[in-house]
């Protein structure tokens, strides 16, 4: 069994935007922002993509699959 990993709180927090630009570029609220961070939520495929491009990151560093112990 494996588990997704996200660390695009990482990357948001090392990212040149403030979360209230990034929250204005996709029109969405700090707290769907601070859900995408954390994982419990994911932006949709579109935001996603236009998510990594302007952070300059790929999926495969964002998303990580770690194997869990059964």
């Amino acid at each position: 069994m494996y588990m997704v990993i996200c660390l695009l709180g990482l990357y948001v927090k090392q990212s040149k935007y403030t979360r209230t630009e990034l929250c204005k570029i996709f029109g969405i609220s700090q707290n769907t922002l601070s859900n995408w961070c954390t994982g419990k939520t994911y932006p949709s495929v579109p935001q996603m993509l236009k998510l990594f491009k302007l952070l300059n990151v790929n999926f495969e560093d964002v998303y990580i699959y770690k194997e869990e112990k059964q």
